[in-house]
């Protein structure tokens, strides 16, 4: 697979509810949803940092993420 780019993301975010809410999801054995910290670029890559820790990420969420 392709790495993805700014243009990919915002491609794919552009199909979506512009008021929905933006969240990180990790480890699929323990899911967890973050919110989404910084943003930033170096070096020609873009690096989206996780903040708070939300909790559990959600059944619905894991099933759409194949997580399940």
């Amino acid at each position: 697979m392709d790495e993805m780019t700014v243009a990919d993301l915002i491609e794919l975010l552009e199909r979506l509810d512009p008021e929905a809410k933006v969240r990180a999801a990790t480890q699929p054995s323990w899911p967890f949803e973050y919110r989404i910290g910084q943003v930033v670029e170096t070096d020609g890559t873009c690096w989206i940092a996780v903040g708070d820790q939300v909790g559990y990420l959600p059944g619905d969420a894991q099933e759409a993420l194949g997580w399940d």
